[in-house]
């Protein structure tokens, strides 16, 4: 299977890193953070939580923007409509914020906030309402949570989930997607996996910014991913025999944490990708797609279109977040029709 996807060269990399320093322009932001509250023991923009988990201090819990949550779900109801219009199919792989699943392990200080702990719900009953799929992974992960509490699904000292998470992620948006889209039968199998490795993760973007007599308190973690079985995943497609189905995100679904590759097992069909780090921000991120050769060779039947649930107050225009990718609302829906034109 050939997978489509972001390169991620050496200014995205840098971007990556410039991703964490890019929030202090969220000054007062973070400053209502920790209002009603005693200050949370942090480092910077690193939030210390107990027995090794680190935050981000954006992962803001104590606050909910509504007017830039109700413009950010507006426009990417817009541009569901506008793809399915074009014949492409769209469904929302928002992934829920750490915070909110090991809360357990913020510091004592920091308290979810009654509007905010709604705001994921919140965006899943927009989108209902508007006809867009989006699956309830915060209730998936909750759920994997109770039931396995010592398999971690995020990374304690990284911002991502971890392959454990992302395989709960892809397996129950490949469940909402077999369920509600009426994809044709593929001619080529789907990801087939073998038995679990040990791995050791290559670098923390949370406790990398730590200073060193702190950071040395946090060891690289040890995770487990599955090993996939080349002989039983078939052959490869042909150049010109693109996948019908395409992950576009941030890099939550960058390869290294195989969500293509476990939505590829779950939906028994090849998937393409293409990502870039999350200060593009998914805005960005699709349009990079839709004029790339791929998208132009094949149009696509269905995008899950990933972001993170703090994204769902972070519009196109929202410069804090997306810099010089940020971009008026108005011009990424009018970018966008024009690409599936």
């Amino acid at each position: 299977m050939t997978q489509r996807s972001g390169s991620l060269t050496q200014t995205g990399q840098l971007l990556s890193r410039r991703k964490l320093l890019q929030a202090a322009g969220m000054a007062s932001a973070l400053t209502s953070l920790h209002s009603g509250t005693a200050q949370a023991d942090t480092e910077g923009l690193v939030v210390l939580g107990q027995e090794g988990w680190l935050y981000a201090a954006w992962d803001t819990v104590t606050q909910f923007n509504r007017p830039h949550f109700t413009t950010g779900v507006k426009v990417i109801g817009d541009a569901c409509a506008i793809l399915k219009r074009a014949g492409i199919e769209v469904v929302l792989a928002v992934s829920p914020s750490k915070s909110r699943i090991y809360r357990e392990f913020l510091p004592p200080e920091l308290k979810w906030a009654p509007e905010a702990d709604k705001r994921y719900a919140a965006a899943m009953a927009y989108f209902s309402k508007s006809g867009v799929l989006m699956p309830d992974l915060a209730s998936a992960f909750e759920a994997a949570h109770r039931a396995a509490p010592k398999t971690d699904l995020f990374f304690r000292t990284d911002t991502h989930w971890s392959p454990a998470g992302t395989e709960v992620a892809a397996n129950e948006v490949g469940r909402q997607i077999l369920a509600s889209i009426n994809l044709p039968p593929s001619e080529q199998p789907g990801k087939v996996f073998g038995d679990y490795v040990k791995r050791i993760q290559s670098k923390n973007n949370l406790a990398d910014q730590l200073p060193p007599a702190v950071k040395a308190k946090y060891p690289k973690e040890i995770y487990t991913i599955r090993q996939e079985n080349i002989a039983d995943s078939g052959a490869s497609l042909l150049a010109d025999d693109a996948p019908d189905t395409v992950v576009i995100g941030n890099s939550y679904v960058q390869p290294k944490y195989m969500f293509s590759d476990y939505l590829s097992a779950a939906l028994h069909r090849p998937i393409g990708l293409h990502w870039q780090v999350h200060a593009f921000g998914s805005y960005a991120i699709l349009l990079e797609y839709l004029a790339s050769k791929a998208f132009k060779t094949t149009r696509p039947k269905l995008i899950v279109w990933n972001f993170t649930e703090t994204d769902m107050e972070a519009p196109p225009d929202f410069k804090d977040f997306y810099g010089i990718h940020a971009m008026p609302n108005d011009r990424f829906l009018s970018e966008l029709a024009r690409a599936v034109a």
